[in-house]
């Protein structure tokens, strides 16, 4: 695998070459003990360096210097202490020299090529780091300073330094062939001027480098007659080892290991900073000593080194392989894999999928070969990306299709809008919203707007916590009075029952889906589909695909919420489009008003305001020790355990801090000091639709589940399985049913399977339970929650359910319960609390899971109370400023003339306040001139960021109101230039044109500080 350092000085770097690069104690496996280098890169070359790496050019290199002429080629920038934009006081560091990429061969391969002396495997672990450095380079950017998005240059010099000895434990060092690369800070742009390499290019390749060098790591042995397995973490690995073999002389690995269970950590980036935190010093034993050592080893397991060599060159070279084939399937895999939860993605993400697939059976030139061909007949499409990516966007044709029908489904409703009757005629629209005084003025307003509207589809946008069920329920009242049936639907069991609180019957939106398409008997039908953000592109296309003309749509959602974990963001994109949308912001749920400014402040995505805010309240405590933090939430929820909510990002840490409450509660005698352990099944989330089609996803002992009988398997729908044997390379599954037959099948012939892993759980009486999958004989909805009352002899629980129902169930028939304590943000949406409780470990390594709508969502559960536990405070604000948002493959084109005015008109009865019209306009005037500003019309609010949309070129500009950053439609930062330059007529200048003195415009009153 390839990791990559942080920046390296000139004095670490120059340091490092000294005493580890080149030093012979890192290559006691070599004959000579003299390691290899080389100078690598498309500048190294053009410099004419090549071979061994020499010391002078390579401390030339980490100065910033030319490596023979000396001349200065970076600017070096001294270190300086400023103020960050969470108010956090920052250090810069001195001039970067350069990074270490470091790749490390498989611990087989190693043992293969050092022990087992095959100097053939050597040379292939040497080009394979030279084909992944190539492809690393490719993406190489130079860095344009802070304001300006970097550049795409594909050129970088590297020194590379080839090693074969692990750091030593306890004096030992095992074998470990890895190569370091030295990549020096500085690229060339076109025009020949050099620049800074920008580190985010380097870190955005890494996991796409070490699929390349895996890949063609792979092709290599197997050309060399070894036999390759996949190994835990998806690396290549020689078959021939045993397991005790490979721990045995892995002494690092597990020393590495046992310091993260110490801190309760996980991921590579914790691994990074466990290995430097154990390091011996590298006071190795002799040679002599070391060899001596690895012989006993070697002696003891067999010489497995040995027979793996031999039988390797008695097998010969592998026969020819049908590469173009397993290029095609790899590719196939990588479409259905990657689209599934993205509608967009970058083209190393696809690439480094098809190897991953592919093992080795194609090279990555060959993958990459493929997928051009591919996007060349118009199965893949490329896409804008945002400011300085450096790989090219992608979507498919068919994610491209599905999103432009479901936009045009809704701007044709828009068009004949002028000639449909209102929902509700103005009579019984004034009767019903009469008969609720408890509306408040924002709910009076947007009821009466929908209750108005004449388009087909329209969207309700309301803040969390608003009354969005106490206004859909005037609206459904509203529409039957008027001849309506109303049907309400939701992406998820939670949220479908809530939405029946509004009084219309309800189900889930898959279940309606899976009904397929209905006659159409003439009704009038009014859909009110909930938590729409969290509905993917596929299930809205299918929605809107079967609509009836007499059918209405109310899509009812929050935009700043999670959105779905499938590809998509269409109901964002319907407003984008000119959806009719009816806003609902004026929060009731929070009670305390210091915690309503707060959760109003993240709706507006003011992250760093509001993190403030809960710091002066009181509600943000820092625990450094993961243990102690996880220990305090549950002595805290055990204060006071009713309506308490407890969040927290990833499922590990949710089931960590579920089992400590069940303890916590136990000691302090609330609920039963009797356990009860139920064999549990916990979904295995990582597999995409694509992976169950692949057998070697599966693993010994997965728990299948079927939804789906299978005439050529003979499996039936409801039934389990367990996963006895995998034979990859047919792609072929055996699995032991209930009642102990066996069934061999290709996981391609079998559709609809659920993959679990068993894990165990403690059940006492009075534990909080909730339910992981629906239990449809007994009428439970997924994450329903319930108390235990009881629990018999035969393990039978008895449940009384929070909707007051009791309910006993045997747990080996129903083994989707989990303690009901924790959630994860996903699932808290659409929930309500007293109070909740937020975990925050800014050091996880899924750092996406922790983002401003994990913030939000969060936060906006509590009523009364919320108070967030983390590992880090000043962290806190920027890890929960990251925003993480779906792409749209399809950027919908804005109607003209008539049309327009259809698509974005307001209603008749909508005036805004002076206070909302300065909202709106302020961001703009402050940024241009009143005459630019005279070319806008305003279109639309999304948190705090203000729409205009140019009338004469109906392009768009974003400004956040708050700080005056632009955005463009990917949600990505540009500058006011690049704002203009897109939404002006073409070739003309404007205010913030390049050509024209900043100064001038500044004395004008027209800068953005104005």
């Amino acid at each position: 695998m390839l990791t990559i350092s942080k920046p390296l000085s000139g004095g670490q770097a120059r340091t490092y070459h000294a005493r580890e690069f080149a030093a012979k104690e890192a290559n006691y496996w070599s004959r000579d003990q003299q390691g290899h280098s080389e100078w690598q890169g498309k500048l190294a070359q053009q410099w004419g360096l090549k071979g061994p790496v020499g010391s002078e050019q390579f401390a030339r290199l980490t100065e910033g210097q030319h490596p023979e002429t000396l001349e200065p080629m970076v600017r070096h920038q001294p270190a300086k202490t400023y103020e960050n934009q969470f108010g956090r006081e920052v250090t810069s560091v001195e001039h970067r020299a350069g990074w270490d990429a470091t790749f490390s061969a498989p611990k087989s391969v190693s043992l293969t090529a050092l022990v087992g002396g095959d100097e053939r495997v050597r040379e292939a672990h040497r080009e394979s780091v030279r084909v992944a450095l190539g492809e690393l380079e490719r993406y190489t950017q130079a860095r344009l300073g802070n304001v300006n998005a970097p550049e795409l240059t594909g050129k970088f010099a590297a020194a590379t330094f080839e090693h074969d000895t692990a750091r030593p434990v306890d004096g030992y060092a095992a074998p470990q062939l890895h190569t370091h690369a030295v990549i020096f800070n500085v690229t060339e742009r076109e025009n020949g001027q050099t620049r800074a390499l920008d580190a985010r290019s380097l870190f955005g390749s890494q996991q796409f480098s070490t699929a390349v060098y895996r890949t063609e790591l792979a092709s290599r042995l197997q050309d060399l007659g070894y036999e390759i397995e996949r190994g835990k973490h998806g690396q290549p690995e020689i078959k021939g080892y045993s397991q005790e073999y490979l721990e045995a002389l892995s002494p690092r690995r597990e020393q590495i290991k046992s310091h993260l269970h110490e801190i309760g950590r996980e991921g590579a980036g914790a691994a990074q900073v466990a290995a430097h935190r154990t390091r011996d010093a590298k006071e190795i034993q002799s040679p002599t000593e070391v060899l001596h050592r690895h012989r006993e080893l070697a002696a003891q397991y067999g010489y497995q080194a040995d027979w793996v060599v031999s039988k390797a060159l008695a097998h010969g070279h592998r026969q020819e392989a049908d590469s173009p084939k397993m290029a095609q399937q790899a590719v196939t895999y990588a479409r259905d894999h990657t689209f599934e939860r993205s509608a967009v993605q970058d083209e190393r993400v696809i690439l480094q999928a098809a190897m991953d697939r592919s093992m080795g059976q194609a090279s990555a030139s060959q993958l990459r070969a493929e997928f051009d061909r591919r996007t060349a007949q118009g199965e893949f499409r490329v896409v804008d990306g945002p400011p300085g990516a450096a790989g090219k966007q992608y979507t498919t044709a068919a994610m491209l299709r599905m999103e432009k029908e479901t936009v045009a489904r809704m701007q044709e409703g828009n068009r004949t809008a002028l000639g449909n009757a209102p929902l509700v005629e103005p009579r019984t629209r004034t009767e019903v919203i009469e008969r609720h005084p408890q509306l408040n003025p924002t709910q009076r307003s947007a009821a009466d707007q929908i209750l108005q509207s004449r388009e087909k589809i329209v969207g309700l946008d309301g803040v969390a916590g608003a009354g969005k069920t106490t206004t859909l329920s005037v609206i459904r009242e509203g529409a039957e009075a008027n001849g309506y049936t109303v049907e309400g639907f939701a992406p998820t069991s939670r949220a479908a029952q809530q939405l029946s609180g509004a009084g219309m019957e309800t189900s889930t939106l898959q279940l309606h889906l899976a009904k397929g398409q209905q006659a159409d008997t003439g009704e009038r039908r009014l859909y009110v589909l909930d938590e729409s953000s969290l509905a993917s592109t596929k299930q809205m296309h299918d929605f809107v695909s079967r609509l009836h003309p007499n059918d209405r749509v109310l899509l009812v959602g929050d935009i700043r919420q999670h959105e779905a974990v499938e590809a998509g963001r269409p109901f964002a994109q319907l407003q984008d489009a000119g959806m009719k949308t009816v806003k609902l912001d004026e929060i009731v749920r929070q009670r305390d008003p210091e915690l309503k400014a707060v959760v109003e402040q993240l709706a507006r995505g003011q992250v760093g305001e509001a993190v403030g805010g809960l710091e002066r309240q009181g509600r943000v405590h820092e625990i450094r020790d993961p243990a102690a933090r996880l220990d305090a939430i549950a002595q805290e929820y055990a204060r006071a355990p009713e309506n308490t909510l407890v969040v927290s990002p990833d499922n590990r840490s949710r089931a960590e801090i579920n089992a400590r409450i069940h303890s916590e509660l136990q000691e302090r005698g609330l609920v039963g000091s009797e356990e009860r352990r139920v064999t549990a099944l916990v979904p295995r989330q990582d597999l995409t639709g694509a992976d169950r089609t692949w057998a070697a996803r599966y693993q010994f002992n997965d728990v299948l589940l079927y939804s789906r009988t299978s005439k050529e398997t003979g499996i039936e729908k409801g039934e389990y399985a367990r996963v006895k044997s995998v034979d990859a390379p047919d792609n072929l599954l055996t699995v032991v049913r209930a009642d102990g037959s066996e069934r061999t099948y290709d996981p391609r012939r079998q559709q609809g399977v659920s993959i679990y892993k068993e894990q165990e759980r403690s059940f006492s009486v009075g534990d909080r339970i909730q339910f992981t999958a629906p239990a449809n004989d007994l009428k439970i909805a997924n994450r329903e929650l319930g108390t235990v009352q009881s629990i018999a002899d035969d393990g039978r629980i008895a449940l009384k359910m929070d909707g007051g129902r009791s309910v006993v169930l045997d747990p080996k028939e129903h083994p989707h319960l989990d303690h009901g304590y924790a959630v994860t943000s996903h699932s808290s949406q659409g929930q309500t609390a007293d109070r909740v409780l937020i975990h925050i470990d800014t050091e996880l390594g899924a750092k996406d899971l922790i983002n401003n709508r994990m913030a939000y969502v969060s936060v906006s559960r509590g009523a009364h109370d919320a108070q967030i536990f983390t590992s880090d405070r000043e962290k806190l604000p920027q890890a929960l400023s990251l925003d993480v948002p779906h792409r749209s493959a399809h950027v919908p084109e804005i109607a003209t003339g008539a049309e327009r005015e259809i698509a974005v008109r307001e209603p008749a009865e909508k005036v805004y306040t002076t206070a909302e019209h300065n909202r709106h306009w302020t961001p703009l005037n402050e940024a241009v001139t009143p005459q630019e500003a005279q070319q806008f019309a305003w279109r639309r609010e999304t948190g705090t960021i203000q729409s205009y949309q140019h009338t004469e070129t109906g392009r768009y500009i974003h400004i956040d109101g708050v700080s005056g950053q632009f955005y463009d439609r990917h949600r990505e930062h540009i500058t006011v230039r690049e704002a203009l330059d897109f939404a002006m007529p073409e070739g003309g200048v404007h205010s913030h044109s390049k050509d024209l003195p900043r100064l001038g415009m500044e004395q004008q009153g027209y800068g953005i500080g104005i």
